[in-house]
């Protein structure tokens, strides 16, 4: 079912709800308003005859009830009739009525004024003291048959389903207005084509829920182009950087091969392939870590690492793969326990960043020397610092260090692959660590995280 027929629907139930309520309230409350005048009307009509009747008390006489035969008892609409204290009959309008039964007259006789209904009567029976004190039982009945009350009847069920008519019409069309934007979205979601996500929803300048989710879908739209965008330049430098180590790989080891040369022809030649394949290998290992942690970010183990037993390992890997560089290691306030060194992490993806952020720092200074710095916050909290002494991070560049296989101009001298901020941002963004960037153009950078 459709919104806008279920919305009017829903519409119909809700007014002819209302509706049934408050007609039947109508009906009902006339009804009572209708049987009280009745039954005042009953009360004064009996009173009245008791006053008429009583009046010659003296002349009157118990009356024997008589059964008529069939056939001869005609009907009748209302009757009057007069009960001496001994619930005997003394006056009947109509002596041929049914009698009432001695059980209903004494419950009738206990009670100042009762109303009942009599076989299709409706009736009263009122206890009445005469001018000469005897007491007296008069039942007073009647049809109670209002043509008032069936013509409202009539009138409020032809209006029920008179106003269902008009609320399912008004319904239908203000379920449609409604529906409108709705189906404008629709169809301008329609005509965005994979090949263009550039366009986007028009956005009425209201601030309803329409156009709150025109801005989340426009939102939406821009996270889908930028990932297919980055997706086109991820393919475009990862086949780049791919491609330009393994040329220069195979173009060196065709002009080895192409005649016979010297021993150290031939050291320099697998020196020189060697360090290519080094670089790729560390631009794979790279992307391969970069796609771990966007494809299976919700399912990485975490668990309790020590932050200082991380440095000091990553340090010595560098220094290994590195005797030139120079890494200072300082732990800023002697903790009171080990315990107060552990994070929550994973323990390989954080030796990755620490070794991006530490190479680096080296590679970039000219002393090809960094300072890691582990500290505690006021709140307790740790944090950490690397900071360098190269030439700095231009300000228009602070916003692009971290994209994928961005290098900036001044840097493009140096050997890399740009791929190694941006794994840094990826696995700090999972662990949930805020990074800072302070950097001075000719006096260094100092990467600050602060752990959670």
């Amino acid at each position: 079912m459709q919104i806008r027929s279920k919305l009017t629907l829903q519409f119909i139930v809700l007014v002819a709800g209302i509706l049934l309520l408050s007609l039947c309230f109508i009906y009902f409350k006339f009804r009572q308003i209708t049987e009280t005048e009745f039954y005042n009307n009953l009360r004064s009509k009996a009173l009245m005859t008791a006053e008429m009747v009583l009046h010659e008390e003296e002349k009157l006489h118990v009356l024997r009830p008589q059964t008529p035969d069939a056939g001869e008892a005609l009907p009748f609409r209302e009757n009057v009739v007069i009960y001496n204290s001994d619930l005997e009959m003394v006056f009947a309008f109509n002596s041929d009525a049914p009698p009432l039964m001695a059980d209903r007259l004494r419950q009738l006789k206990n009670n100042e004024e009762t109303c009942f209904q009599h076989n299709d009567l409706h009736a009263i029976g009122i206890s009445h003291q005469s001018h000469s004190g005897k007491q007296y039982l008069i039942v007073a009945e009647s049809i109670f048959n209002s043509e008032e009350l069936a013509n409202l009847r009539n009138i409020l069920i032809i209006s029920f389903f008179m106003g269902i008519g008009i609320v399912a019409a008004g319904g239908w069309i203000y379920a449609g207005q409604a529906m409108a934007p709705v189906s404008r979205i629709i169809n301008q979601v329609d005509r965005i084509l994979p090949s263009d996500l550039s366009a986007r929803l028009d956005a009425a300048n209201n601030h309803d829920e329409i156009s709150r989710l025109v801005i989340t879908f426009n939102r939406l739209l821009d996270r889908i182009q930028f990932a297919f965008r980055m997706q086109k330049s991820f393919i475009s430098n990862v086949s780049h950087e791919l491609k330009n180590p393994l040329s220069v790989i195979l173009s060196q080891l065709e002009v080895a091969l192409d005649k016979k040369r010297s021993a150290a022809e031939y050291h320099a030649t697998l020196a020189s392939v060697h360090e290519d394949t080094r670089e790729l290998s560390d631009v794979t290992e790279k992307l391969l870590q970069l796609a771990r942690v966007h494809s299976e970010g919700t399912n990485i183990a975490f668990e309790q690492v020590r932050l200082d037993e991380i440095m000091l390992q990553t340090r010595a890997a560098l220094l290994r793969m590195h005797p030139d560089y120079h890494i200072s290691f300082d732990i800023e306030g002697i903790p009171e326990s080990e315990d107060q060194l552990c994070v929550l992490g994973n323990e390989s993806l954080l030796r990755s960043a620490f070794q991006n952020l530490m190479d680096n720092g080296c590679k970039f200074s000219p002393d090809k020397k960094v300072e890691v710095k582990i500290g505690f916050e006021v709140n307790g909290k740790h944090y950490v610092e690397i900071t360098d002494r190269g030439p700095g991070i231009p300000q228009k560049d602070m916003q692009l260090i971290f994209q994928p296989f961005y290098r900036s101009s001044q840097n493009i001298h140096v050997r890399g692959s740009g791929i190694g901020l941006s794994l840094v941002d990826s696995i700090l963004k999972l662990h949930h660590v805020i990074l800072d960037v302070a950097s001075a153009q000719g006096k260094g950078t100092t990467f600050k995280l602060s752990f959670p």
